[in-house]
Order: C-alpha cells, then structure tokens, then sequence
C-alpha cells in the first residue's frame, strides 16, 4: 500500500461547524477500515491535512469525493499525492 497525503484550505462557510460531526464520524470509519492513517486541522485553523493508505491514487479520491466536508464544499485548494517517507516511520 502506498501513502496518499491530501492537504486543503477552508471555504468562508457556516457549513463547516454544521458538517464536522459528519467529517469527524466519516474519518473514523475510514480509519477502522484501514483507509486513514490520521488527520487534522492546522493550528491556525485555516486548513488540515489527512493522510490515507491505499493501492491507488483513484481510491484515496474516492474516499474524498464522500466526506461531508467534500460534499458540502467546506473544503478549497485541495492537493492530493502520493507521499513516500524516506526517514522514520508512519503507522496506521
């Protein structure tokens, strides 16, 4: 499995408080499948990051295009690429 790493930016919208349940329940799910590895807003709060496993590019934008925030357009600047760790380790 390779790992994916998207990071994105916040759209001005009051969805992003009415949606972060459904983000945060959506997110644990794909982690106690083994899809994600783990995620978070920046300290600033502009933005976050997540970080998947999969086989393949197209299944980590799968697993994007059904967050709620994706859905509800809570999230801008998107950027989604593969990320191979050269020194120390991440565990999922």
């Amino acid at each position: 499995m390779a790992l994916f790493l998207l990071t994105y930016g916040y759209n001005d919208t009051g969805l992003r408080a009415e949606r972060r349940d459904d983000h945060v329940a959506y997110l644990k799910t794909l982690k106690a499948a083994g899809s994600l590895v783990a995620a978070g807003p920046y300290g600033d709060q502009t933005g976050g990051t997540i970080l998947y496993q999969a086989d393949a590019e197209e299944d980590v934008e799968a697993l994007v295009a059904g967050d709620p925030y994706t859905q509800a357009d809570v999230t801008k600047d998107r950027h989604l690429r593969e990320w191979k760790v050269t020194v120390g380790s991440v565990t999922g």
